[in-house]
């Protein structure tokens, strides 16, 4: 029976390793995990685990290595597991890393590290906002809105998430190149580690990511027999 595939996407803070994960996970028909939506679920759900992570979200830090293992295990090692994921956000750290390798006889990592020069990935963090009503999201650098602070759409106030406030994402690159930039050394030299030029519009990176996932799909494809 074929391992499930795994595609991990590593990149700083403001690398847009979640939109590209979605685009992906549309267009190819793979499942999307996210570690960090399973949190913020949880924090808004108000249950336990919820109440234990918000300090050390909202303060730009790092949730411990087990409990994020832990939701990735379970979600690709059920025997309901689909053929492909999609990780963003995982691994963050190099033991991390070594976790998700000791699953080895139940899936294939391929990891692609989206590049993003630090100072663009600040602005995309700290100018965005989302819309209080309908959720649209602007930035204020990039894709402002017409009135500033009131959604195009609906009209409502535009608010600013606390860990996108300019202290919280200091402190979150500071954690970043500290415990998650070694994870691409980690990975690099590797046949299954592929790098994007993150310094692009959204679609041009999707693109490219796009064509890397067709080839990969007909490795597998011949690799299976199919």
């Amino acid at each position: 029976m074929a391992k499930t595939k795994v595609i991990t996407l590593l990149g700083a803070p403001g690398a847009g390793k979640g939109t590209q994960a979605k685009i992906l996970a549309d267009k190819f028909g793979y499942k999307h995990v996210s570690t960090g939506e399973v949190l913020r679920d949880a924090v808004r759900q108000g249950k336990p685990l919820g109440q234990k992570v918000k300090a050390v979200m909202e303060a730009g830090e790092l949730v411990s290595d087990d409990l994020v293992s832990e939701i990735v295990r379970e979600r690709v090692t059920a025997p309901d597991a689909p053929r492909v994921f999609i990780l963003d956000g995982y691994p963050r750290n190099v033991p991390q890393a070594t976790y998700l390798d000791n699953l080895g006889n139940y899936i294939d990592v391929y990891v692609v590290d989206i590049k993003l020069e630090e100072e663009q990935a600040v602005k995309r963090l700290s100018g965005r906002r989302y819309c209080s009503a309908c959720g649209k999201i602007y930035n204020v650098f990039f894709s402002p809105s017409v009135k500033d602070g009131i959604c195009d759409v609906c009209g409502s106030q535009l608010l600013q998430r606390k860990d996108d406030a300019e202290e919280v994402i200091k402190e979150r690159f500071r954690v970043y190149r500290q415990q998650t930039a070694p994870v691409t050394d980690f990975y690099s030299g590797r046949p299954n580690f592929f790098e994007v030029d993150g310094n692009r519009e959204p679609d041009e990176i999707a693109s490219e990511m796009s064509c890397l996932v067709n080839s990969l799909e007909s490795q597998w494809s011949t690799a299976e027999g199919v």
